[in-house]
């Protein structure tokens, strides 16, 4: 439970610091219909008021329907492993910098 909560969390925060370099530097050709410049500080704004937002909060929620399903049967082990390893880089050693990283990246 909580290990599982921590990893997936810190999997989201790592993603989201990336996310915001990323997004200040690069701006894709199919953006230009809604996106207007704004930073990415107020593309939050932006995007709940055109809606897609709740797109994101749906696709969030289908990646968590199988989780909830573990937590029903009791088998949920605390990796937050969704299986999808295809360079086979899961170790014991990876995990321990996963959640190092992870915690920094909640901070940042």
């Amino acid at each position: 439970g909580a290990r599982e909560a921590e990893v997936k969390h810190g999997r989201i925060a790592m993603l989201a610091a990336t996310g915001l370099i990323v997004q200040d530097l690069v701006t894709l050709p199919f953006y230009n219909k809604w996106y207007t410049g704004e930073k990415v500080w107020a593309l939050h704004d932006k995007l709940v008021k055109i809606g897609a937002a709740w797109q994101v909060l749906g696709f969030l929620f289908l990646l968590e329907v199988p989780f909830i399903q573990k937590c029903v049967d009791g088998t949920l082990d605390g990796t937050g492993d969704y299986g999808f390893d295809p360079l086979g880089l899961k170790s014991d050693r990876r995990a321990v910098t996963e959640i190092k990283n992870g915690r920094l990246g909640m901070i940042a």
